[in-house]
């Protein structure tokens, strides 16, 4: 546990900073030294959320590894919105709305290993524009999403644990 906060600190204050720096867009010393104040602030309410709500999250690198496929995934899914946005604008066929449900390998809720795959299952596949991933539900072992036009649930999906 002691480690785990250690990491938070030693990497948790330079990101913050950084994005402080990113953010201000510049080097000017107020906002440095603002900055450094935020990057404190940031890293120390993490660290309370840390000890208080002690995330069990322990993907496996095969996991981490289907981010290759986003990519395709965000092309192929915003040629998808564009299309059936083409077609509702010219009254070829009205766009649909479409609330699925799809059978989810789980775990149990307290594995660190199936809780970072639901994660990563849930950010990966909300990143392709025609999938918006509500929740899954761990005891019905379902995944809930929004389409508006019905395909296929994504193989990085189906890796994680989604099926057809």
């Amino acid at each position: 546990m002691r480690r785990e906060m250690t990491a938070l600190i030693c990497l948790g204050f330079p990101i913050f900073y950084v994005f402080w720096i990113v953010f201000s867009g510049t080097f000017a010393v107020h906002e440095l030294m603002i900055g450094a104040v935020g990057a404190l602030l940031a890293t120390s309410g993490m660290l309370v959320i840390g000890v208080q709500y002690p995330a069990l999250f322990s993907p496996s690198a095969c996991n981490l590894i289907a981010i290759w496929r986003i990519p395709w995934y965000v092309l192929s899914g915003t040629w998808e919105i564009a299309v059936v946005a083409a077609k509702d604008l010219l009254g070829i066929k009205s766009a649909r709305s479409l609330f699925r449900v799809a059978s989810f390998h789980a775990g149990e809720k307290k594995d660190p290993r199936a809780t970072a795959r639901r994660v990563l299952a849930v950010a990966y596949t909300t990143i392709a524009p025609n999938f918006i991933v509500l929740g899954i539900n761990t005891s019905d072992r379902r995944m809930l999403f929004h389409q508006i036009e019905r395909s296929t649930v994504p193989k990085m999906s189906q890796g994680l644990g989604a099926e057809q």
